[in-house]
């Protein structure tokens, strides 16, 4: 029996847990051990702490919090085993190089996966010759690091629902899509279209009045249940981003359509206009055809291609 071990944060909407879910639908052949490579929140005691945590990092080039972090990731490295047929790491880059170093000497097979775009991450280009392979969601980075494409995925299906609103996104805020969501709320309201907005707060307690903010993340599983309730899901990239989000690839597996100003979604075979709309933000303007003109199917042989079974069975082959 083969072993592997799969390496992921946690945070990001649990997504690791279906993906973890997947590698073990091949338990009869292969055994999956995990292991995050993000810790708890770290909290401190009290305020006198916060000032002493403060001058250690100008003064001693310090932080508690980084201490308490690889503490942490060096008792998960105690409980690793002496080798893996493969290991598999989502977000490499949080691992430092004695961590990655650890690992290249377990594995016959190292194997990473950026699923953000390189530049916002530069340290993902110092690491990259501790791998085997290094996946990449990002087109350009593909071309420019000479990556191998893996995009994200779906992996829910379409359920027979009521529609309570047209246009859905949740997404995390910051600056850099602020405006671009209250640039999209406003022209909804203006042209009477419904829509949905939510995001957890940023640091940066950026208030608008066309979202919704939670007190807590949603876990994926129920994020999928409300989007497959809208007709249209809208994605806002990051400025710079050449890879499909996660919101191209569930509405492409729940037959919705997508507002997205990513350019990059004209390069896959699953494009049609009817579907898709990509739009620039600096001159906003949606045709009214848009809202109105039905969703063009698209065949299984391509979706298949954008499901999980197909991102894990790239993973595996790996193994042969």
């Amino acid at each position: 029996m083969k072993h592997i071990l799969f390496i992921s944060p946690t945070t990001a909407a649990n997504i690791y847990q279906v993906i973890l879910d997947e590698f073990n639908l091949y338990q009869n052949s292969i055994k999956t051990d995990f292991l995050s490579n993000v810790s708890p929140r770290y909290r401190y005691r009290n305020k006198g702490q916060r000032i002493i945590n403060f001058l250690s990092k100008i003064f001693l080039n310090r932080n508690i919090k980084e201490v308490y972090h690889r503490k942490i990731m060096q008792k998960r490295f105690d409980r690793l085993e002496n080798h893996y047929d493969l290991i598999f790491v989502i977000r490499p880059d949080l691992l430092t190089n004695a961590e990655l170093s650890i690992l290249k000497r377990k594995t016959t097979k190292l194997i990473a996966y950026y699923w953000d775009t390189m530049s916002f991450f530069p340290r993902k280009k110092d690491i990259m010759t501790y791998f085997d392979k290094v996946y990449s969601f990002d087109l350009e980075d593909c071309k420019t690091y000479n990556l191998e494409l893996l995009t994200n995925f779906y992996y829910f299906e379409p359920q027979p629902v009521p529609i309570d609103k047209t246009v859905f996104c949740i997404s995390h805020l910051e600056k850099k899509r602020f405006e671009m969501f209250n640039a999209m709320g406003k022209y909804l309201e203006a042209k009477k279209i419904s829509y949905r907005f939510l995001t957890r707060q940023s640091k940066e307690k950026l208030k608008s009045p066309y979202i919704e903010y939670l007190k807590e993340s949603i876990p994926y599983q129920e994020m999928l249940k409300l989007l497959n309730h809208y007709e249209i899901i809208l994605d806002i990239a990051k400025p710079n981003q050449h890879g499909l989000s996660f919101r191209i690839f569930e509405s492409l597996g729940m037959n919705k359509k997508i507002i997205t100003n990513n350019q990059s979604v004209k390069a896959y075979d699953f494009y049609h206009p009817n579907n898709i709309m990509v739009i620039d933000f600096n001159k906003l303007d949606i045709p009214e055809a848009f809202f109105k003109t039905p969703y063009k199917h698209i065949s299984d042989e391509i979706k298949l291609k954008y499901h999980l079974k197909f991102f894990v069975k790239k993973v595996l082959s790996n193994l042969n």
